[in-house]
């Protein structure tokens, strides 16, 4: 139970962390992406101004010859390295010839495509870019032209509609940069979040020991308490028994022994089941166990069962497999099909049927125990494994229970590293199975 709270500490923990990872990732990758638009769409706007100040914007019976396009050698006129010089706050001179550099970068990467007032295309430019064709580039334009926006993205491209009285203008920005930029940019951040993760996992399972060990001492303690307060009953326990039975032998119409030998008895058993379950909490992985004949000890516990079978006139069925084989421990297996046996028997209505069956099921072996008679309520199903839990609390003192069984044949599935549960419809019926390896 310890380790499953443990499990649970860290498990919650991580996906908190995680979840707070992934949206900072989610959110840093929005943030680049509108802040590369927003720089994107600034630089087109900036080209689409100086290239209007330098009538760029013809009129439509002015097209632009070949001679006016653009080409580097243009913008080195455009934006010469001999501008005055900047000046730091000494007072001295700073000029910044990679300026230029980065503006002219820039502006090779913006393409444009111009149309005159009535849609017929005055001059095309691609910027001397390889991968990008006139036709290409005059194709994405017909596409924007159907559906005009001032700005948007197309086909891995930024895109600004500038559109006058005389003429219609499109700029194209090659995004690849920036798309390439953001792309890596959150890889890294995920390589680094990633090995964030793992160092926050280790620290977090060193916390849940450290968080769970107050607990882990006191469920010890209420074990260890629950063993000692057994073993220190039973000696009493036997005393009274034994001294009742025998003042019986002398007294045998006397009925207040008969209640004291009642309550003894009940009282036995209780202390038995929580000695099982003390020992089940203290028992180490796969102690004791041995390879056992499975067909063999679910035929000899089920066959006991027979004759209470015949007594309360209910009908019984037995169905197992042969050589069925397994590591485990014989007494404990015995254990679990007469909680379960015994349980179908006291529940099952009147001239009922059990039915006991051992079958393959895959690689693994498959116990299943069913009983007709009133089923198990579906918000109990999910509580009948708990230590002195009942779903019919009347029901179960009728029938001496005291909610242990069925928690000590689900710790004795849990050694077997096995899978025990329940189906029923809440009327009809009950079917336990378990999954053995």
């Amino acid at each position: 139970m310890i380790q499953k709270l443990q499990h649970r500490f860290i498990l919650i923990t991580m996906a908190c962390i995680g979840f707070i990872f992934v949206l900072i990732l989610l959110a840093l990758n929005l943030f680049m992406t509108i802040s590369n638009y927003r720089q994107g769409y600034s630089m087109l706007e900036e080209f689409a101004e100086r290239q209007a100040s330098e009538e760029f914007f013809r009129p439509a019976e002015q097209p632009l010859s070949r001679e006016e396009v653009p080409t580097p050698e243009k913008n080195a006129e455009l934006y010469p390295t001999e501008k005055e010089p900047s000046k730091d706050f000494s007072g001295r001179n700073n000029f910044h010839p990679g300026l230029q550099r980065i503006q002219w970068f820039n502006d090779m990467r913006i393409f444009s495509v111009f149309y005159d007032k009535t849609g017929n295309l005055l001059n095309i430019s691609t910027g001397g870019n390889p991968n990008l064709t006139e036709d290409d580039l005059k194709s994405i334009a017909t596409r924007i032209l159907e559906k005009p926006k001032e700005k948007g993205r197309i086909s891995g491209y930024l895109y600004l509609y500038k559109q006058t009285e005389e003429q219609t203008a499109i700029y194209f920005l090659d995004y690849t940069p920036e798309n390439s930029m953001s792309t890596r940019l959150i890889q890294v951040c995920f390589w680094i979040g990633l090995g964030g993760m793992l160092v926050i996992f280790i620290l977090v399972v060193f916390l849940s020991r450290w968080v769970t060990g107050p607990v882990r001492s006191a469920f010890d303690k209420q074990k260890q308490f629950i063993a000692d307060a057994s073993h220190e009953l039973k000696t009493p326990l036997t005393i009274i028994t034994a001294n009742a039975e025998v003042l019986q032998g002398s007294m045998p119409d006397n009925k207040w022994l008969g209640y004291i030998l009642d309550q003894s008895n009940r009282m036995k058993h209780l202390i038995n089941n929580l000695l099982d379950l003390a020992k089940l909490d203290a028992y180490s992985e796969q102690q004791d166990f041995a390879l056992m004949d499975l067909s063999k000890t679910v035929r000899n516990t089920a066959l006991s069962f027979e004759s209470l079978a015949y007594e309360y006139g209910k009908k019984y069925t037995m169905e197992i497999a042969d050589d069925l084989v397994m590591l485990g421990n014989e007494g404990q297996i015995k254990q679990l099909i007469t909680i379960l046996l015994d349980n179908a028997f006291k529940y099952s209505d009147e001239q009922g049927h059990i039915t006991v069956s051992l079958s393959h099921h895959g690689e693994k072996k498959q116990l299943l125990v069913h009983n007709t008679g009133k089923g198990i309520a579906a918000k109990d199903q999910k509580r009948i494994f708990e230590r002195f839990y009942r779903s019919d609390s009347s029901r179960s003192r009728q029938f001496g229970g005291y909610g242990l069984g069925l928690s000590i044949a689900q710790s004795i599935v849990k050694a077997h590293k096995g899978h025990i549960s329940v189906k029923s419809d809440g009327n009809t019926y009950t079917e336990f199975t378990i999954l053995l390896p």
